[in-house]
């Protein structure tokens, strides 16, 4: 009868112990899943993360329009925003700004450039490939758009720190030429008028031997020529 209480227990323990190894690697199974979901979910997390950054666009470019004009721009950048400077050498060269956005691999921006005494917008909207940007671009006017086209820009130099703006001449001060003339025209009036008067009269004195040397200087006048038969 012990003998078999004996056996009793030992196939009890048995049985309990088996029990608990399956729960013990059911536990140790189910830590390893979650494990793997905790690494899953950090990797997508970094994904997600590195999706979100955007473009670094930081650069000196050269501007391309199809209309021919070769414009360089020194970009700047906080996050997604652009901002910095443009100019333009050629025959009539101007300096202006440039804002803008960068959103995923679309870049838009708009250039004001001061001309003369006018401020003149033109917006790029354009995509971001191989460190070139390409797209379209409108010139506007206080009446709408005066110039549309095609750009291309490729970035020629990381540091924007050493973009130097146009140099703009000075326009020359006119010339006084009316004030002159009319100063010279006084001049001569001035001059030519003494001439004249000198033509009328004279100093009675410088001719006085001429006058009392002659005969007929010294008859009285209310005698006239009968005085002399």
């Amino acid at each position: 009868m012990l003998t078999k209480v004996l056996y009793m227990g030992l196939l009890l323990l048995l049985i309990i112990g088996a029990g608990m190894c399956e729960d013990q690697a059911g536990i140790a199974e189910n830590a390893t899943v979650g494990m793997d979901n905790v690494t899953v979910d950090a990797n997508v997390t970094s994904n997600v993360t590195a999706e979100a950054a955007p473009l670094s666009l930081q650069y000196i470019w050269s501007l391309s329009l199809s209309s021919g004009e070769q414009i360089t721009m020194a970009l700047n950048q906080s996050g997604s925003e652009l901002f910095g400077s443009a100019k333009y050498e050629g025959a009539e060269p101007w300096n202006g700004v440039v804002v803008g956005s960068v959103s995923d691999s679309s870049v838009d921006l708009v250039l004001t450039a001061l001309m003369g005494k006018s401020l003149v917008p033109m917006v790029l909207k354009g995509s971001y490939s191989e460190d070139t940007i390409t797209g379209t671009y409108s010139v506007y006017s206080p009446t709408g758009v005066v110039e549309s086209g095609k750009f291309t820009a490729m970035w020629i130099n990381p540091d924007t720190s050493v973009y130097t703006p146009a140099v703009i001449p000075e326009a020359a001060a006119p010339a006084p030429a009316a004030q002159t003339n009319t100063t010279e025209t006084e001049q001569t009036t001035t001059t030519t008028q003494p001439t004249q008067l000198s033509t009328r009269f004279f100093d009675v004195k410088e001719k006085k031997e001429e006058i009392f040397s002659s005969p007929a200087s010294i008859i009285p006048p209310a005698m006239g020529m009968s005085a002399l038969t």
